[in-house]
């Protein structure tokens, strides 16, 4: 069942596509960790079980037995072009291939093409994959595609074919989840994947050198007027600023919680105590945020380079002792760790707190969820046939299993882990003496490093990937924290609504971005802040607040 579609897509695309950046989930990061008894379990029976009494008990058993080739095309996630020519070559894709007993077309946009349009193209071909995975699969996206014809309605057939994903959703604990992987009317038509935990989704936030701090006798700043003490004493004593990479920044929710603000330097929609939607860069806290932000560029305590910097550039700046305070996450607080201990500097990074607005407030944003979906997902399309959308169902089942979600976490016991006495997974040395170091070893082995097919990414993942130090970080960026109860639920927006919703505010999305930086560095006079927020309703703020209004009155059932 090999495709032909992709070829001449991707042809269509390099004559004249701009290139866009994908979207990644970022992985998260110790290298022995206890096994997580949150999954789901299977036992096993004294004699295998033929096909039909495995379908009849909701059971299903892996490798599957004469399973149907199946395609997937793959909006982003599964990282294979930075390490391998094809996933032919990647240990995990083809590992994945022989846990399951499917083969797989699996098929990337080229290098420098842009995935939408890809996905756009391939809705119009004669010949579908059978699976289309990313966070492309929104509820809003699969309601359109079914309606099109486009994809399966999976509600009936979920129970029978995927019961561990079932299993899960049915848990009394995870209502949340399955209210975020289902229409408002209790339609299956994608499988997403799941966090084990708020550990997994808080994987970034802010650091500080602990040594310099123990130097100047500061402690860990809680509120931004003691940041902006640090800021100043680092800046005097050892010329260093305050770093990030701008999409971090964005991703965490950056200082926001110090004034009260519900958005960093993106447009953001977020829920009040009465759970009504409001526009986080809107209004009086918003507006502090920028005046604190500005009053640091102009005194030189932020990164001049801070709308530009990368993670390379402020991974250097951190080693060059150029920087004190950063945002960042667990994966590259492990890497300036290994930095500073090749190259003797004596730097020890921490993580710390998010500023609230006084000593003891609960932080009121940052970079937490509702729940724990995912927002990567994956539907199956009517380029199948009922035989083969079961194969594809099972398939994707796989990582709900505990089998599969082992395999996805930690690869193949015996290969890349092993577990102790203790009941402690312990990676093996293919893992820890990889050349290209921890984190490039887990992309080869592992499939929750970032966007993965459906799966639980386990807790215990998280920590077995990074140093003590990163995993300690993390519970210091959730501490004292009120931020989920203000986070939008996952809304399935109308056919009608989404096509207005969208041209809206990808303009103010746009806008909001624009005046962003100007108001920070001063371009633009946050004199002008009043002048900002009226070209906002000006350009239609109250009609996409109504639309999300109306998704959000759905979701809670009003």
């Amino acid at each position: 069942m090999k495709k032909k579609w992709l070829s001449r897509t991707i042809a269509a695309m390099l004559a004249g596509v701009m290139s866009v950046s994908m979207l990644a989930a970022c992985g998260q990061e110790q290298e022995e960790t206890q096994v997580s008894a949150n999954t789901s379990t299977e036992s096993t029976p004294a004699t295998e079980p033929s096909s039909e009494e495995v379908e009849e008990s909701g059971e299903i058993t892996y490798p599957l037995e004469k399973a149907e080739e199946i395609s997937i095309f793959v909006y982003e996630g599964i990282p294979v072009a930075d390490v391998y020519a094809s996933a032919d070559e990647s240990p995990w894709h083809s590992g994945l291939e022989k846990q399951t007993g499917v083969d797989i077309d699996w098929q990337y946009p080229a290098k420098g093409a842009d995935p939408q349009a890809l996905l756009n193209l391939m809705w119009q071909d004669e010949e579908l994959p059978s699976i289309v995975y990313g966070q492309c699969t929104s509820l809003s996206n699969t309601v359109t595609w079914l309606e099109d014809g486009l994809i399966w309605d999976l509600t009936e057939y979920v129970p029978k074919y995927a019961p561990d994903y079932w299993e899960f959703l049915n848990r009394p604990e995870n209502a949340d989840e399955k209210k975020a992987m289902m229409t408002d009317d209790g339609k299956i038509l994608a499988l997403y994947g799941a966090s084990e935990s708020q550990y997994n989704v808080t994987y970034l936030g802010p650091v500080v050198r602990q040594d310099w701090l123990d130097e100047c006798g500061l402690e860990a700043p809680r509120t931004l007027e003691e940041w902006e003490k640090v800021l100043e004493v680092f800046k005097e004593k050892y010329n260093a600023t305050l770093a990030f990479r701008f999409g971090r920044y964005n991703t965490s929710g950056g200082i926001s919680s110090g004034t009260g603000a519900q958005a960093p330097l993106t447009a953001r929609y977020y829920l009040n105590d009465n759970n009504q939607v409001c526009y986080g860069t809107y209004g009086p806290e918003w507006k502090a945020m920028l005046e604190v932000l500005n009053r640091w560029y102009e005194k030189g305590y932020l990164s001049p380079d801070f709308a530009t910097d990368d993670d390379t550039t402020v991974r250097a700046k951190a080693l060059n002792g150029e920087i004190g305070v950063a945002i960042t996450a667990m994966s590259q607080l492990t890497n300036w760790e290994v930095d500073a201990k090749a190259e003797g500097t004596g730097a020890n990074w921490v993580g710390f707190q998010y500023p609230a607005t006084e000593v003891g407030a609960p932080i009121t944003y940052h970079y937490v969820k509702r729940c724990l979906a995912s927002a990567y997902g994956a539907c199956i399309t009517t380029g199948c046939t009922e035989e083969e959308m079961i194969t594809a169902l099972k398939f994707l089942n796989y990582g709900y299993t505990e089998e599969g979600m082992m395999y996805h976490n930690f690869g193949v016991e015996g290969e890349t882990y092993t577990v102790d006495a203790k009941g402690n997974v312990v990676w093996t040395d293919l893992i820890t003496k990889d050349e290209g170091g921890l984190d490039a070893a887990v992309r080869k082995y592992c499939g929750t490093h970032t966007g993965t097919l459906v799966t639980i990414q386990m807790e215990q993942f998280v920590k077995a990937k990074n140093s003590e130090a990163a995993g300690e970080a993390v519970y210091k960026w959730v501490e004292n924290t009120a931020a989920k109860d203000y986070q939008m639920p996952t809304v399935v927006l109308t056919e009608e609504e989404n096509a207005a919703f969208a041209e809206l505010n990808t303009a103010l999305s746009t806008y909001v971005a624009e005046m962003a930086l100007k108001f920070v560095t001063g371009k633009e006079s946050l004199d002008k802040y009043e002048d900002f927020e009226k070209t906002l309703n000006e350009m239609g703020l109250a009609k996409c607040l109504e639309i999300q209004q109306a998704a959000v009155d759905r979701y809670f059932g009003k």
